[in-house]
């Protein structure tokens, strides 16, 4: 529809000054439009700052806004720029970055970023934003400018090199990105060699070269041997590249240079006992503070590797043991009591956490054992009980444990009826919302699980959790295809190695009839997770595409971890396929 649009904005800016924008926005906002969902983190926020006192300015920021509501994003993005140009205020210019990062308007982003940069040299995000933006556009001197800024501000830090590694991570060719690295290095002089090395091989892991990573880490040990992060990231990369001996030795120097440190040690118990160290393993644990959380994992380690005689043993023992916190004795001793499969003692454990904050949580796991054994309108009486007069967190984990509950016992409708509840309650709330959404989709609801997948997106425009569920509901339950596409594509950008989210791409290339991407995003998710829902997807390609010996061996495989997994099942049964 065309229009005047400055005539119309222009009428209403003596509403506006009055007003100020004063409104709040909503608790439990309604779903915002399709067209706006990305814009709406963005925009929220101009209803909660001080509104622009130059009238163009204004003008810009209201037309931006209208725009958005429109659906005409790119001239919303246009407009919120030149009031970025026109103002001095920081804030004006931070709302245009975050609306052309929100667009993909990465030339707008740039300009808008750097303006942000220029009226507030002393905000790091500004710096990265521009940095990143420049990144994208390829302005290497720009964004090698915005580096320098940054480094100026937080000086010679861990924490500046790691910003800034990842921030060549997202932008750019790896390449130019470790030139650029090169000429800071060469150009500052004295900077920490030690911290710089590190950050490169955070850099060249993000870039998938993790040799080069493993060989700058080893390098960051060299220089500095003393440090613990350098010793257990080279350990890590290590034992990736199935180097065991190495990163056993990189770990255990870190292990040594702290052997007070509580999860460093159980860490490296863990990297032992998985590499059929188990001796030493039980050395390293035996040798630790005998806390109640070090007295549970000497437990589950034997209960993993067989030897009941001597879980129950320690058990005992544990029973026996003096500590000076009673309640997370307590705590601990349910869930071994609970891993040996002793259900009465592990309730009756659980029951005497009464204080401090894993009170709740064993109140909620004391429910679930009792559903478990078959009693679920008990354990549904004790969450009940338990949000009276309940904090909010409370009131959220007890609704999502009972909701939990009732699916695992297949009363789906029920539970999706629970959730529905919570939300009389907890309009806001994105955990609840997110659980209804998925809950929802399973049983076919689209309506619902759209909806609320809309809310969580609107209130959080980066989850890409949210983004990807809901384009694959809509791939998988409708044929808004291309809808869908765009979703688990912005889903992709923000997590580009998340395993479902990869599973994601290859069903959409799927049911666009891209077959050779289909194989290929399906096949890398089914390399990063064995789950068997990747499977049936990957078997069902591979079906279609008539390599059936594949698709019956990829089936089998998932079928060997989770045979009665629905998705599988489903997939089975649609094609006829008895295994």
């Amino acid at each position: 529809m065309k229009y005047n649009l400055k005539r119309v904005l222009q009428a209403c800016l003596a509403a506006l000054v009055v007003s100020a924008c004063a409104a709040s926005p909503k608790a439990d906002p309604e779903p915002a439009t399709e067209a706006t969902d990305e814009l709406a983190g963005a925009l929220v926020e101009s209803t909660t700052e001080t509104v622009p006192t130059d009238p163009e300015v204004m003008y810009r920021v209201f037309a931006a806004e209208y725009l958005g509501a429109e659906g005409d994003l790119q001239s919303a993005v246009g407009e919120y720029l030149e009031a970025a140009m026109r103002s001095n205020d920081p804030q004006i210019a931070r709302r245009a970055t975050r609306v052309a990062f929100a667009t993909e308007s990465w030339q707008q982003a740039a300009m808008a970023a750097d303006r942000w940069a220029l009226l507030d040299p002393a905000n790091v995000s500004a710096h990265e934003s521009a940095a990143l933006a420049m990144l994208l556009i390829g302005d290497y001197m720009g964004a090698e400018y915005q580096v320098n800024r940054i480094l100026d501000i937080k000086g010679d830090t861990t924490e500046a090199w790691m910003l800034i590694a990842n921030l060549l991570s997202q932008g750019g060719s790896p390449e130019q990105a470790d030139e650029m690295l090169d000429r800071i290095l060469s150009e500052r002089g004295n900077v920490d060699s030690a911290e710089a090395l590190y950050a490169r091989s955070h850099l060249a892991i993000r870039s998938k070269d993790l040799r080069r990573a493993f060989e700058l880490a080893r390098q960051a040990v060299e220089a500095n041997p003393e440090r613990i992060e350098y010793l257990t990231w080279a350990g890590r990369l290590a034992l990736n590249l199935k180097l065991v001996e190495t990163g056993l030795e990189y770990v255990r120097r870190a292990w040594e240079l702290d052997p007070e440190n509580h999860d460093l040690s159980l860490a490296y118990a863990d990297l032992l006992a998985r590499n059929g160290r188990e001796s030493e393993a039980r050395t390293v644990m035996q040798e630790m503070p005998q806390t109640p959380d070090v007295m549970l994992s000497r437990i589950l380690f034997e209960l993993a590797a067989k030897d009941r005689p001597a879980a129950e043993k320690l058990f005992a023992r544990f029973e026996q043991m003096a500590f000076d916190d009673l309640q997370e004795k307590s705590f601990y001793l349910a869930q071994a009591a609970e891993a040996l499969g002793f259900m009465d003692q592990a309730m009756e454990l659980y029951g005497q956490v009464t204080e401090g904050d894993r009170a709740m949580a064993s109140v909620i796991r004391v429910a679930e054992l009792k559903a478990i054994g078959g009693d679920v309108d008990a354990a549904r009486r004790d969450l009940a009980e338990l949000r009276k007069d309940a904090s909010p967190v409370i009131l959220e984990e007890s609704w999502l444990a009972e909701a939990r509950i009732l699916r695992e016992a297949n009363r789906r409708e029920e539970a999706l009826q629970v959730l529905g509840e919570a939300l009389s309650s907890l309009p806001g709330s994105i955990a609840i919302l997110y659980t209804q959404a998925l809950l929802a989709a399973e049983i076919g609801r689209v309506d619902i699980a759209e909806k609320n997948l809309r809310m969580v997106i609107a209130a959080q425009p980066e989850n890409a959790a949210a983004l990807n569920a809901l384009g694959y509901t809509l791939a998988d339950q409708t044929e808004r295809y291309e809808e869908a596409e765009a979703l688990i594509r912005q889903a992709y950008i923000l997590q580009p190695e998340e395993s479902s989210i990869i599973d994601s791409m290859g069903w959409i290339s799927y049911r666009l009839g891209r077959m050779p991407e289909a194989l290929e995003f399906l096949q890398k998710a089914w390399q990063i997770d064995k789950n068997p829902e990747i499977a049936a997807h990957l078997g069902e390609v591979l079906w279609v595409v008539g390599n059936k010996d594949a698709a019956i061996a990829i089936w089998r495989e998932a079928q060997k971890i989770d045979g009665g997994n629905a998705v599988l099942v489903e997939t089975l049964e649609r094609l006829e396929v008895n295994l």
